[in-house]
């Protein structure tokens, strides 16, 4: 496990056979360094998963977006 705004280069220095992006707080948007990275595990061919806050910054990093919704979503 490492800290949100640890770079590519320091993840791949453990040689990882994927990485997990979390969840957490917040916009993804803002996570602009985590997109980056995800962005790079991608195109580096790096399996890559994520859940939640983790899944939206993998789409951004793939060139998707996202969008907050007007309410709440549950279930």
């Amino acid at each position: 496990s490492v800290p949100y705004n640890y770079s590519y280069e320091e993840i791949m220095a453990f040689k990882p056979d994927g990485v997990f992006i979390s969840n957490g707080p917040g916009d993804p948007a803002t996570y602009k360094s985590a997109i980056s990275v995800a962005h790079k595990l991608i195109n580096n061919n790096i399996p890559t998963m994520g859940i939640c806050l983790g899944n939206q910054i993998i789409a951004l990093g793939a060139g998707g977006s996202s969008y907050k919704l007007k309410y709440g979503h549950r279930g």
